[in-house]
């Protein structure tokens, strides 16, 4: 028999900011950052939705700061599907810690889980499966109450124009928070924020900032490469970008050369910096440089991606 996931039950009063943040992948300083930016006490209710310490720059520092953040009363931490322990580095305590952390942690009005339920009965849910539920929004059938994840990044479900801020889905009641932070080149760290039925949210990245010089309108907008659709064909090259076919939507895009690799069945891929949208700019507006080239720049602007001409 497979164990049943395990659920932690808590109570959110009314008034009480909960703030939930996903995947901190192993970045101490952006979620230390964060944490500063929403003013963050010891009032509030904190929820880490799991994905604490791997991929990122400082493993380590990370899980033992949250294992210190976990001595609070309004602390919560889920276990996600990078958080199962067992690394060369971490000690018996530290690996006892990340067993003992729920799968789901439920309220009267939330159901707090890093990727996703596999149906609306929480005690029917698998450890394995709720860490690693793929395409939640797409594929979930609605719920009764706010499910709130993170695990996938947002801009994945974005077919036209990236955008990596939280997206709170009114018909499913799915509110996914997962900014790309660590996995996407211009990814973010997101605090989502409840507070009396009202949703706001935050975010920090480490990308330098650039002032707008020249305007632009915003133009294109038709694709947005992602994960599941990351298949392409190779059509010129004009280093260090180049001209490639989306293989399902057959629609042609520049996009950078760095960001085109070969899978391990010998497919050409492309999914990250892989838009055809040229952000809307004015003179004095100030934007995030995640990649430049000779005439052009890869930005993003109030979490949206995309193009600007030099």
């Amino acid at each position: 028999m497979h164990k049943k996931a395990k659920i932690k039950s808590i109570q959110i009063p009314e008034n009480k900011r909960v703030i939930c943040i996903s995947d901190i992948h192993g970045e101490i300083e952006r979620f230390q950052r964060l944490l500063e930016k929403v003013a963050y006490n010891e009032n509030d209710i904190l929820i880490l939705l799991g994905d604490i310490y791997t991929k990122g720059r400082r493993p380590h520092d990370t899980l033992r700061y949250c294992m210190t953040l976990d001595e609070s009363p309004n602390v919560h931490i889920l276990r996600g599907n990078a958080d199962w322990g067992g690394d060369d580095f971490l000690s018996p305590a530290e690996n006892q810690w990340l067993a003992e952390l729920p799968d789901i942690i439920e309220s009267d009005a939330y159901t707090f889980v890093h990727s996703g339920l596999t149906s609306p009965n929480l005690y029917e849910q698998l450890p394995a499966t709720v860490a690693k539920v793929d395409n939640f929004i797409e594929t979930a059938t609605p719920f009764a109450k706010w499910v709130v994840v993170g695990h996938w990044p947002v801009a994945m479900y974005c077919h036209q124009i990236a955008c990596h801020d939280p997206i709170v889905n009114h018909d499913k009641k799915i509110i996914a928070i997962d900014g790309g932070n660590v996995l996407k080149s211009d990814g973010q760290l997101n605090a989502f924020i409840i507070q009396d039925g009202r949703f706001t949210h935050t975010s920090v990245d480490d990308l330098p900032t650039h002032v707008i010089a020249k305007p632009q309108q915003a133009s294109g907008g038709t694709l947005n490469i992602t994960w599941l659709d990351r298949f392409i064909e190779w059509v010129a090259d004009c280093d260090p970008l180049s001209l490639i076919k989306h293989l399902k939507t057959n629609k042609t895009l520049t996009v950078p050369k760095s960001q085109i690799w070969t899978d391990n069945n010998g497919n050409l891929v492309c999914c990250d910096l892989a838009t055809d949208y040229h952000l809307p700019c004015k003179v004095g507006d100030e934007v995030k440089i995640v990649e430049e080239f000779e005439d052009r720049y890869f930005a993003k602007r109030n979490g949206v991606s995309g193009w600007v001409i030099k």
